[in-house]
């Protein structure tokens, strides 16, 4: 009997990101749980390279800086510049996105799943956003998700 392939959604996502014709090259992926901190392993699975959000983000706080006031502006800021350096592959695979989110006011993420809807546009690189699965509710708006899944950007 065949096996499926658990990841097979997924794929199917990637590679439509991948195509260049596209004006915005971002999805979400509701991944399961099961993939929640093996977000490398994954990535090498899919054929995209793994990246953690809070990196950009990390670089640019002065040294001995504990705390960060999270914007909408900085979390863009973050999966522009994963779009627009060059990687491993053509795709990224954007882990801890979740907890990014959560540190945004529920406005604020409204207003950050607006941006990215249509924002990036012809950037080098697509990028794969993971929220798991039991987060999704909280951190993509239902309005939103609904947009990105009848776009084709969802899985």
């Amino acid at each position: 009997m065949e096996q499926s392939d658990p990841l097979q959604d997924v794929r199917a996502l990637i590679a439509f990101l991948r195509r260049p014709i596209l004006r915005t090259r971002v999805g979400v992926w509701h991944m399961p749980l099961q993939c929640v901190g093996q977000e490398r392993d994954v990535a090498a699975r899919l054929g995209v390279e793994a990246v953690d959000v809070r990196d950009p983000i990390r670089q640019q706080l002065p040294e001995g800086t504990r705390f960060v006031r999270l914007t909408v502006e900085k979390t863009l800021e973050a999966l522009d510049f994963f779009a627009t350096t060059r990687g491993i592959t053509d795709c990224a695979f954007v882990c801890h996105m979740d907890l990014l989110l959560t540190g945004l006011s529920r406005e604020d993420r409204q207003r950050f799943w607006e941006s990215l809807f249509d924002g990036l546009p012809h950037r080098s690189r697509a990028l794969l956003l993971a929220i798991p699965e039991t987060a999704h509710g909280v951190l993509l708006p239902d309005r939103w998700r609904e947009a990105w899944r009848r776009d084709g950007r969802l899985v």
